[in-house]
């Protein structure tokens, strides 16, 4: 066979092979994108983030100021107290007055009259001169009715019935006065007409109400709500036993008003205060005490020697005390926090010579042999008996030596003591604190406590949710 032939043989069978060949993809090989796995890393670090954020701690601060002193001013509805003497009717009739109430009288002046019949009486208001008012008069209505007009607020209406009665008995006392000329020209009264003289000096008042013989430790919560109260005044018209006048006769008197638990431990070592009377803007000091009432609520008496006459016809007055205390650091009442500390007996206590400073003697071992260590533990503060020593300064169970002697004394003692959170780059760090006074939400502090606060310190709110040392995020 010839060499072209070999060659067509060759050429066909390879033609049909070729086209029953199988194509087969081409694999890459597996490789990730580097943008791919940056894009992956901020994600990542994003939902990271985000759930630290939504999970994480929050916290508030609270920045310490300079020093200043809490304000204790606050209004109160006081009750009056006075030492004063009823007198009552030994007769029925006409009644007429002839001494202007809150008006003094001497021993022997006539105070009121009771007339039987009513024809005395009768002349009486005949008079001619009881048509007309004085100018002193004048001025005085002028007066109460501004007083009335001043004092009315919407929450105390039934001042206005006091108001209103102030006023009638301004006008009856108008009556008595100018009825004294037509007494005189009467000497010779019938056994009909009594008349009513004062036994003692004193202060004129024509109303009662049920307080004239009460103390202050006879007193309850409710008599300072005025809902109880009742006032009545002398009547045109009497029978026997009712109450005609009564006599305050001396110049002592006292305010009485309600405290809380609280107000009552401030000022229970107070023995005086000023205080001012919102009728008329007037400023007094008086003594004063708190006491329990009759149903054990508590109370503060302010006694007084002075401006009797102006309260004369009054049984309540509002007051306000303005009281200043000591100085110190204001501080939210949400910062306090009670930590345990250890108690360590001050007479275990030794000097540093070196230092200058103040710590204690452990006792160790190194093998057999029994040796003391100086150690300074954090003392949170002292007083006369016991170093309040930080429980994360020194070990439970540490034993102490004393200073020139057998004795020994094993740290297990504990007990608690206020204090409050500074945040310290990022930490807490328990400071004591010695409280001056409570008022609402805040406390007031004493500045230079030993390792207390200082102006300018960031104190945790809300610090009961934390602890000591504890990492803030």
């Amino acid at each position: 066979m010839s060499a072209a032939g070999n060659r067509n043989k060759r050429s066909g069978a390879a033609g049909p092979q070729k086209e029953g060949a199988k194509i087969l993809p081409f694999r890459r090989e597996n490789t990730l994108h580097l943008g791919l796995i940056v894009f992956l890393f901020i994600f990542l670090y994003l939902v990271f983030s985000l759930v630290r954020y939504a999970t994480r701690e929050s916290y508030s601060s609270f920045p310490v100021g300079l020093e200043e002193s809490l304000s204790h001013s606050r209004s109160y509805h006081a009750l009056i107290l006075r030492q004063e003497e009823s007198v009552v009717s030994h007769w029925s009739g006409y009644v007429d007055f002839f001494a202007p109430e809150a008006s003094h009288v001497s021993v022997g002046s006539i105070v009121n009259s009771v007339d039987e019949l009513g024809s005395y009486s009768e002349t009486i208001r005949n008079a001619s001169d009881l048509q007309r008012l004085s100018n002193e008069e004048l001025l005085n209505l002028k007066s109460r009715l501004r007083s009335i007009s001043a004092a009315y607020t919407g929450d105390r209406f039934p001042s206005v019935y006091e108001g209103k009665d102030s006023i009638n008995a301004f006008f009856m006392s108008h009556i008595g006065s100018a009825s004294l000329a037509v007494l005189d020209q009467n000497a010779s009264l019938n056994e009909f007409f009594h008349v009513y003289k004062s036994d003692t000096s004193g202060l004129v008042l024509y109303y009662w109400d049920g307080y004239e013989t009460k103390q202050a430790k006879d007193l309850t919560a409710a008599d300072f709500n005025g809902k109880q109260y009742n006032r009545k005044r002398t009547e045109n018209l009497v029978i026997v036993g009712d109450f005609l006048y009564k006599l305050v006769d001396s110049e002592d008197w006292s305010l009485v008003l309600p405290l809380t638990a609280e107000e009552a431990a401030y000022y229970h070592d107070k023995t005086s205060l000023r205080f001012t009377f919102l009728k008329n803007g007037l400023t007094a000091e008086a003594a004063c005490r708190v006491l329990n009432g009759a149903d054990g609520s508590y109370l503060m008496e302010l006694s007084l020697t002075r401006y009797l006459v102006q309260f004369a016809t009054e049984r309540y007055a509002e007051i306000r005390i303005d009281q200043t205390g000591e100085k110190g650091f204001k501080i939210p009442v949400s910062c306090q926090v009670a930590e345990t500390v250890y108690l360590i007996p001050r007479e275990y206590e030794v000097t540093d010579e070196k230092g200058g400073g103040s710590g204690f003697l452990q006792e160790v071992y190194a093998g057999s042999i029994q040796t003391t260590k100086y150690i300074q533990p954090v003392v949170y503060q002292r007083d006369e008996d016991y170093c309040y020593v930080s429980r994360d300064s020194i070990p439970a169970e540490t034993t102490l030596v004393k200073l020139d002697s057998q004795d020994r004394f094993t740290v297990r003692l504990t007990t608690a003591i206020s204090g409050v959170y500074r945040i310290n780059t990022g930490y807490t760090v328990f400071c004591p604190i010695e409280i001056l006074e409570r008022s609402g939400e805040y406390l007031l502090v004493r500045r230079g406590t030993p390792n207390g606060i200082a102006t300018y310190d960031s104190l945790l709110l809300n610090a009961s949710a934390y602890s000591t040392g504890q990492i803030l995020r």
